[in-house]
Protein backbone atom coordinates (compact mmCIF):
# COMPACT_ATOMS: atom_id res chain seq x y z
CA UNK A 1 0.00 0.00 0.00
CA UNK A 2 2.82 2.33 0.83
CA UNK A 3 4.30 1.75 -2.59
CA UNK A 4 1.04 2.60 -4.29
CA UNK A 5 0.73 5.73 -2.14
CA UNK A 6 4.12 6.93 -3.26
CA UNK A 7 3.15 6.32 -6.87
CA UNK A 8 -0.05 8.32 -6.43
CA UNK A 9 1.82 11.18 -4.74
CA UNK A 10 4.41 11.17 -7.53
CA UNK A 11 1.63 11.26 -10.11
CA UNK A 12 -0.03 14.16 -8.36
CA UNK A 13 3.28 16.05 -8.22
CA UNK A 14 3.91 15.39 -11.90
CA UNK A 15 0.43 16.58 -12.76
CA UNK A 16 0.96 19.73 -10.71
CA UNK A 17 4.25 20.37 -12.46
CA UNK A 18 2.72 19.81 -15.91
CA UNK A 19 -0.31 21.98 -15.25
CA UNK A 20 1.88 24.59 -13.54
CA UNK A 21 4.18 24.73 -16.56
CA UNK A 22 1.22 25.07 -18.90
CA UNK A 23 -0.25 27.80 -16.70
CA UNK A 24 2.94 29.82 -16.60
CA UNK A 25 3.42 29.26 -20.31
CA UNK A 26 -0.02 30.71 -20.92
CA UNK A 27 0.72 33.63 -18.59
CA UNK A 28 4.06 34.22 -20.34
CA UNK A 29 2.42 34.11 -23.76
CA UNK A 30 -0.28 36.50 -22.59
CA UNK A 31 2.36 38.84 -21.16
CA UNK A 32 4.25 38.66 -24.45
CA UNK A 33 1.13 39.56 -26.39
CA UNK A 34 0.42 42.43 -24.02
CA UNK A 35 4.01 43.66 -24.33
CA UNK A 36 3.84 43.55 -28.11
CA UNK A 37 0.50 45.31 -28.10
CA UNK A 38 1.86 47.96 -25.73
CA UNK A 39 4.95 48.44 -27.92
CA UNK A 40 2.78 48.72 -31.02
CA UNK A 41 0.58 51.27 -29.24
CA UNK A 42 3.63 53.35 -28.23
CA UNK A 43 4.96 53.15 -31.77
CA UNK A 44 1.61 54.24 -33.17
CA UNK A 45 1.45 57.14 -30.70
CA UNK A 46 4.98 58.21 -31.66
CA UNK A 47 4.00 58.02 -35.32
CA UNK A 48 0.92 60.16 -34.66
CA UNK A 49 2.96 62.68 -32.65
CA UNK A 50 5.55 62.86 -35.44
CA UNK A 51 2.85 63.38 -38.06
CA UNK A 52 1.23 66.08 -35.93
CA UNK A 53 4.61 67.81 -35.57
CA UNK A 54 5.20 67.63 -39.32
CA UNK A 55 1.77 69.15 -39.98
CA UNK A 56 2.41 71.94 -37.47
CA UNK A 57 5.74 72.77 -39.13
CA UNK A 58 4.52 72.77 -42.75
CA UNK A 59 5.92 75.95 -44.36
CA UNK A 60 2.72 76.59 -46.31
CA UNK A 61 0.86 76.80 -43.00
CA UNK A 62 3.48 79.05 -41.39
CA UNK A 63 4.24 82.09 -43.52
CA UNK A 64 6.25 83.67 -40.69
CA UNK A 65 7.99 80.46 -39.70
CA UNK A 66 11.39 80.76 -38.00
CA UNK A 67 14.17 79.31 -40.13
CA UNK A 68 15.00 76.72 -37.50
CA UNK A 69 11.42 75.38 -37.72
CA UNK A 70 11.72 75.26 -41.50
CA UNK A 71 14.91 73.22 -41.26
CA UNK A 72 13.33 70.92 -38.68
CA UNK A 73 10.40 70.31 -41.04
CA UNK A 74 12.83 69.43 -43.82
CA UNK A 75 14.67 67.05 -41.49
CA UNK A 76 11.42 65.26 -40.62
CA UNK A 77 10.40 64.82 -44.26
CA UNK A 78 13.67 63.98 -46.02
CA UNK A 79 16.92 62.11 -45.40
CA UNK A 80 19.27 65.09 -45.36
CA UNK A 81 19.09 68.85 -44.77
CA UNK A 82 21.60 71.05 -46.58
CA UNK A 83 22.51 74.68 -45.95
CA UNK A 84 24.87 76.13 -48.55
CA UNK A 85 26.96 79.17 -47.65
CA UNK A 86 28.13 81.52 -50.39
CA UNK A 87 30.33 84.48 -49.59
CA UNK A 88 33.79 85.91 -49.23
CA UNK A 89 36.11 86.26 -46.25
CA UNK A 90 33.46 86.39 -43.53
CA UNK A 91 31.86 83.18 -44.76
CA UNK A 92 35.15 81.36 -45.30
CA UNK A 93 36.02 82.09 -41.66
CA UNK A 94 38.93 84.49 -42.20
CA UNK A 95 40.10 85.84 -38.85
CA UNK A 96 38.80 82.93 -36.76
CA UNK A 97 41.38 80.67 -35.09
CA UNK A 98 39.71 77.65 -36.70
CA UNK A 99 36.57 76.81 -38.67
CA UNK A 100 34.63 75.71 -35.59
CA UNK A 101 35.10 79.21 -34.13
CA UNK A 102 33.74 80.96 -37.22
CA UNK A 103 30.14 82.19 -37.15
CA UNK A 104 29.21 79.50 -39.67
CA UNK A 105 30.82 76.70 -37.67
CA UNK A 106 29.16 77.85 -34.47
CA UNK A 107 25.77 78.23 -36.14
CA UNK A 108 25.82 74.71 -37.58
CA UNK A 109 26.70 73.22 -34.18
CA UNK A 110 24.08 75.33 -32.40
CA UNK A 111 21.25 74.32 -34.75
CA UNK A 112 22.09 70.64 -34.40
CA UNK A 113 22.20 70.93 -30.62
CA UNK A 114 18.97 72.91 -30.41
CA UNK A 115 16.80 70.33 -32.18
CA UNK A 116 17.30 66.55 -32.04
CA UNK A 117 15.70 66.27 -35.46
CA UNK A 118 18.53 68.32 -37.01
CA UNK A 119 21.22 65.66 -36.61
CA UNK A 120 21.23 65.26 -40.41
CA UNK A 121 21.89 68.99 -40.94
CA UNK A 122 24.93 69.71 -43.08
CA UNK A 123 26.57 73.05 -43.91
CA UNK A 124 28.46 73.24 -47.21
CA UNK A 125 30.77 76.26 -47.26
CA UNK A 126 31.49 78.03 -50.55
CA UNK A 127 33.25 80.98 -48.93
CA UNK A 128 36.22 82.33 -50.93
CA UNK A 129 38.68 84.90 -49.61
CA UNK A 130 38.99 88.06 -51.68
CA UNK A 131 35.99 87.33 -53.90
CA UNK A 132 33.83 90.18 -55.15
CA UNK A 133 30.31 89.74 -56.49
CA UNK A 134 31.79 89.76 -59.98
CA UNK A 135 34.20 86.96 -59.05
CA UNK A 136 31.33 84.76 -57.91
CA UNK A 137 29.61 85.08 -61.25
CA UNK A 138 32.70 84.71 -63.42
CA UNK A 139 34.16 81.89 -61.32
CA UNK A 140 31.01 79.74 -61.55
CA UNK A 141 30.82 79.60 -57.74
CA UNK A 142 27.08 80.19 -57.76
CA UNK A 143 26.73 77.05 -59.90
CA UNK A 144 28.67 75.11 -57.28
CA UNK A 145 26.12 76.04 -54.62
CA UNK A 146 23.24 75.19 -56.95
CA UNK A 147 24.67 71.68 -57.38
CA UNK A 148 24.29 71.15 -53.64
CA UNK A 149 20.50 71.34 -54.13
CA UNK A 150 20.26 72.99 -50.72
CA UNK A 151 17.22 73.67 -48.60
CA UNK A 152 18.63 77.06 -47.59
CA UNK A 153 21.30 79.35 -49.06
CA UNK A 154 22.98 82.00 -46.95
CA UNK A 155 24.59 84.50 -49.31
CA UNK A 156 27.06 86.97 -47.81
CA UNK A 157 27.07 89.89 -50.25
CA UNK A 158 30.83 90.48 -50.66
CA UNK A 159 30.73 94.28 -50.42
CA UNK A 160 34.02 94.70 -48.55
CA UNK A 161 35.84 93.29 -51.57
CA UNK A 162 33.69 95.24 -54.03
CA UNK A 163 34.69 98.41 -52.20
CA UNK A 164 38.35 97.41 -52.00
CA UNK A 165 38.44 96.47 -55.71
CA UNK A 166 36.59 99.67 -56.68
CA UNK A 167 33.70 98.00 -58.46
CA UNK A 168 31.04 100.53 -59.36
CA UNK A 169 27.76 100.65 -57.48
CA UNK A 170 25.96 99.93 -60.77
CA UNK A 171 28.04 96.78 -61.24
CA UNK A 172 27.45 95.75 -57.62
CA UNK A 173 23.69 96.13 -58.01
CA UNK A 174 23.70 94.29 -61.33
CA UNK A 175 25.79 91.42 -59.91
CA UNK A 176 23.44 91.01 -56.97
CA UNK A 177 20.43 90.87 -59.27
CA UNK A 178 22.15 88.34 -61.55
CA UNK A 179 23.17 86.15 -58.62
CA UNK A 180 19.65 86.13 -57.18
CA UNK A 181 18.06 85.56 -60.58
CA UNK A 182 20.29 82.54 -61.15
CA UNK A 183 19.62 81.10 -57.68
CA UNK A 184 15.85 81.62 -57.81
CA UNK A 185 15.59 80.17 -61.31
CA UNK A 186 17.62 77.04 -60.57
CA UNK A 187 16.40 76.56 -56.99
CA UNK A 188 12.75 77.67 -56.92
CA UNK A 189 12.00 75.76 -53.70
CA UNK A 190 15.10 76.88 -51.81
CA UNK A 191 14.97 79.65 -49.23
CA UNK A 192 17.63 82.34 -49.73
CA UNK A 193 18.94 84.63 -47.00
CA UNK A 194 21.18 87.54 -47.96
CA UNK A 195 23.49 88.94 -45.29
CA UNK A 196 25.83 91.91 -45.37
CA UNK A 197 29.49 91.57 -44.37
CA UNK A 198 30.73 92.57 -40.92
CA UNK A 199 31.50 96.14 -39.81
CA UNK A 200 35.03 97.35 -40.54
CA UNK A 201 37.20 100.17 -39.22
CA UNK A 202 37.42 103.22 -41.46
CA UNK A 203 34.15 102.36 -43.18
CA UNK A 204 34.03 105.89 -44.55
CA UNK A 205 37.39 105.62 -46.31
CA UNK A 206 36.90 106.24 -50.03
CA UNK A 207 38.22 104.02 -52.82
CA UNK A 208 39.46 105.14 -56.25
CA UNK A 209 35.85 105.83 -57.28
CA UNK A 210 35.30 108.10 -54.30
CA UNK A 211 32.98 105.53 -52.68
CA UNK A 212 33.08 104.20 -49.13
CA UNK A 213 31.92 100.88 -47.69
CA UNK A 214 28.62 102.34 -46.50
CA UNK A 215 27.81 103.43 -50.06
CA UNK A 216 27.95 99.78 -51.13
CA UNK A 217 25.75 98.68 -48.22
CA UNK A 218 23.13 101.31 -49.07
CA UNK A 219 23.17 100.57 -52.81
CA UNK A 220 22.67 96.85 -52.20
CA UNK A 221 19.90 97.43 -49.68
CA UNK A 222 18.03 99.49 -52.23
CA UNK A 223 17.99 96.53 -54.64
CA UNK A 224 17.12 94.09 -51.85
CA UNK A 225 14.22 96.22 -50.65
CA UNK A 226 12.87 96.70 -54.17
CA UNK A 227 12.85 92.94 -54.76
CA UNK A 228 11.64 92.13 -51.23
CA UNK A 229 14.45 89.64 -50.66
CA UNK A 230 15.13 88.26 -47.19
CA UNK A 231 18.03 90.13 -45.64
CA UNK A 232 20.07 90.67 -42.49
CA UNK A 233 22.28 93.75 -42.14
CA UNK A 234 25.00 91.91 -40.22
CA UNK A 235 27.02 95.10 -39.92
CA UNK A 236 24.29 97.00 -38.05
CA UNK A 237 23.25 94.03 -35.90
CA UNK A 238 26.84 93.40 -34.80
CA UNK A 239 27.25 97.10 -33.99
CA UNK A 240 24.07 96.99 -31.86
CA UNK A 241 25.49 94.08 -29.88
CA UNK A 242 28.79 95.88 -29.39
CA UNK A 243 26.91 98.83 -27.92
CA UNK A 244 24.96 96.58 -25.54
CA UNK A 245 28.12 94.78 -24.46
CA UNK A 246 30.00 98.07 -24.10
CA UNK A 247 32.69 96.86 -26.51
CA UNK A 248 34.70 98.65 -29.18
CA UNK A 249 34.81 97.61 -32.82
CA UNK A 250 38.58 97.21 -32.44
CA UNK A 251 37.95 94.49 -29.84
CA UNK A 252 36.37 92.16 -32.39
CA UNK A 253 38.62 92.73 -35.43
CA UNK A 254 42.00 91.28 -36.31
CA UNK A 255 45.04 93.53 -36.74
CA UNK A 256 44.01 94.39 -40.31
CA UNK A 257 40.91 96.14 -38.89
CA UNK A 258 38.75 94.34 -41.45
CA UNK A 259 38.21 90.70 -40.55
CA UNK A 260 36.47 89.56 -37.35
CA UNK A 261 38.55 87.67 -34.80
CA UNK A 262 37.13 84.81 -32.69
CA UNK A 263 35.15 87.29 -30.58
CA UNK A 264 33.86 88.99 -33.70
CA UNK A 265 32.78 85.70 -35.23
CA UNK A 266 31.05 84.79 -31.97
CA UNK A 267 29.01 88.01 -31.96
CA UNK A 268 28.17 87.47 -35.63
CA UNK A 269 27.03 83.95 -34.71
CA UNK A 270 24.79 85.41 -31.98
CA UNK A 271 23.15 87.66 -34.58
CA UNK A 272 22.54 84.70 -36.89
CA UNK A 273 21.33 82.36 -34.15
CA UNK A 274 18.77 84.90 -32.95
CA UNK A 275 17.56 85.52 -36.48
CA UNK A 276 17.05 81.79 -37.11
CA UNK A 277 14.58 81.70 -34.22
CA UNK A 278 12.65 84.80 -35.25
CA UNK A 279 9.17 84.61 -36.71
CA UNK A 280 9.52 86.48 -39.95
CA UNK A 281 8.22 86.17 -43.50
CA UNK A 282 10.79 84.66 -45.86
CA UNK A 283 11.12 84.70 -49.62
Amino acid sequence: MRKYGLVIIAGICLAVLVFGHLHWKNISQAAGVEAREAAAKVKEEEKEEREALIQSLKPENNKQQPLIDYLQYKSLTQDRVIVSLVGSNGTSGTGASNSSNSWAGRLEKSLRTDRDDLETLSFINHGHEGYSTEDFLEGKKIEAAIKDNPDLIIFENSLINNHYQSLSLEQTEKDLENIMTKLQKELPNTKILIISPNPVANSKTENSLGLNYLDYIQASEKVIKTNEWTYINSKEEIEKKLKKKNMRLADILTNDNIHPNDQGHYIWFEVMEEYFKLKKEYT
